[in-house]
């Protein structure tokens, strides 16, 4: 045993140490372990129990997956405000929740009728798997799916109480299960935690500049709030032509991120009327607000 770890304790990332080890197999950091029945593998997680309350790193049952589905060893996982919303009761009350959804890891199996994605595979994992046959998704435009769906099994915890995992995702865990269209395969050279964030913040942005905000060739744009998500509505307001990009925040730091991703213009709002500086740094034409990035842009005519 390692020094300083009692039976039955674990720490997220590191080996599991189950209570009894006589006769179990222990198995290396983010393999977790298989019951007798082959049927589910346990894992270390951390869960959101009640709202409000700290969460905690404890065992969870992820099965094996079943048809349309995909288990996904975590390699990393980002740390977003949305589990916080999660914890907080902000989003639902579901309790308890499975955390974590920016991530990137390894399809470690598939179940049956799964041809998109293999064993061994990289990915990313997106909040929810589209059809591929209805309406919008047919019209190539899957963002506005009819018939989104998740994993149909689920991840319990082993009194059997069932977990609902964060954005259908639960990646704050070795091993997590998921619809196979939830899994994007990248390229394997790109470091996990790098690609992870396309999971998540970098789609959560480009997609307000880009499908909600519709922003095209020659519009002005203002982005309010240039952290992670809001410097993705930076790039995707660039990549899709904006003639002006006007970056808003209160952090110099982020304000020069926002440059390096496309911003035109940068507006310390501590140190001017937000609102009158964009309007003088914007020509008249039609304009995109993406306030905190991810609400719903406005358009408006300057």
């Amino acid at each position: 045993m390692e020094p300083g770890l009692a039976p039955g304790r674990s720490t997220l990332g590191e080996r599991t140490w189950p209570a009894k080890t006589v006769g179990t197999p222990v198995l290396a950091r983010g393999m977790g372990m298989q019951d007798d029945s082959g049927m589910t593998t346990s894992v270390r997680g951390v869960i959101a129990r009640a709202k409000g309350e700290p969460v905690e790193v404890t065992t969870v049952l992820v099965p094996d997956p079943g048809p349309g589905e995909a288990r996904v060893r975590v390699q990393a996982c980002g740390v977003c405000h949305t589990d916080l919303h999660y914890r907080e009761g902000g989003i639902g009350e579901d309790f308890p929740y499975l955390l974590g959804h920016e991530a990137a890891g390894v399809v470690d199996a598939v179940g049956a009728g799964v041809t998109g994605v293999a064993p061994g595979d990289f990915v990313i994992l997106n909040w929810r798997a589209v059809c591929g046959q209805c309406r919008a998704c047919k019209r190539g435009r899957p963002w506005y799916c009819f018939a989104t769906h998740n994993a149909a099994q689920k991840m319990t915890l082993e009194d059997g109480t069932p977990l609902s995992p964060a954005l259908g995702i639960g990646a704050f865990a070795e091993q997590t299960l998921v619809a196979a269209g939830q899994c994007t395969k990248v390229d394997p050279a790109v470091p996990p935690e790098v690609a992870g964030l396309l999971g998540c913040g970098v789609m959560a942005g480009l997609g307000a500049a880009i499908n909600t905000g519709g922003v095209t060739r020659g519009d002005s744009v203002a982005v309010i709030g240039c952290g992670g998500v809001g410097d993705a509505a930076v790039l995707g307001a660039y990549l899709a032509g904006a003639h002006t990009i006007i970056a808003v925040d209160v952090d110099p730091r982020k304000l020069e991120w926002a440059r390096q991703f496309g911003a035109t213009h940068v507006i310390n709002s501590r140190e001017a009327d937000r609102s009158a500086a964009a309007a003088r740094s914007s020509p008249p034409g039609t304009a995109t607000a993406c306030q905190n990035a991810t609400s719903p842009c406005s358009r408006g005519s300057t």
